[in-house]
């Protein structure tokens, strides 16, 4: 393996590690963690775009929710966990768009990732509380969750990341 694959996988490691650090420190937060975690989370994945490229943050991507979905404790971990390849999908979407836009402007790379991500999220937890039939009162957290404040963390974290980015990229290649 090449010195430069090395770094990539490693990278990738270090941060599908510290994402899943940032969710389990959710599990002590209590209600409305997801206000501090998904930002972290989301910056994590804009952070492992510039570092490891497409693939790692991908990885990352797709990992992560159901690292989280399968450590859950909640009464609607089961629910999560079906939902969890969406998760993954508006992940990857948000990364998708970065990485193409950024290359232009990385601060509407991070609007548009934004705003695909929530879109996604949005239409799919709405047609997965109507396809699985979920019943009213978890459907309601379901939509709390997975509706307007996924915007909310992808531009927050987002906006963190590029602050990293800019600090990472004066201490090391990426």
């Amino acid at each position: 393996m090449s010195k430069s694959k090395v770094i990539i996988v490693s990278r990738t490691a270090i941060l599908l590690a510290l994402t899943i650090v940032f969710q389990m420190m959710g599990r002590f937060m209590g209600p409305n963690n997801n206000y501090i975690v998904g930002p972290l989370v989301n910056a994590t994945l804009i952070v492992a775009t510039a570092a490891t490229g497409l693939w790692g943050a991908t990885a990352i991507s797709v990992i992560a929710p159901f690292v989280s979905a399968l450590t859950n404790k909640a009464a609607i971990a089961p629910l999560i966990l079906s939902f969890s390849p969406f998760i993954a999908l508006g992940n990857f979407v948000y990364v998708l768009c970065f990485y193409l836009i950024s290359k232009k402007n990385k601060v509407i790379g991070i609007i548009v990732g934004s705003i695909v991500k929530f879109g996604l999220l949005l239409a799919s937890i709405s047609a997965f509380i109507r396809v699985m039939k979920v019943e009213e009162k978890p459907a309601a957290v379901l939509t709390g969750l997975f509706s307007w404040p996924q915007l909310f963390t992808a531009l927050v974290g987002g906006s963190i990341a590029l602050f990293v980015i800019r600090t990472l990229k004066r201490n090391i290649e990426l």
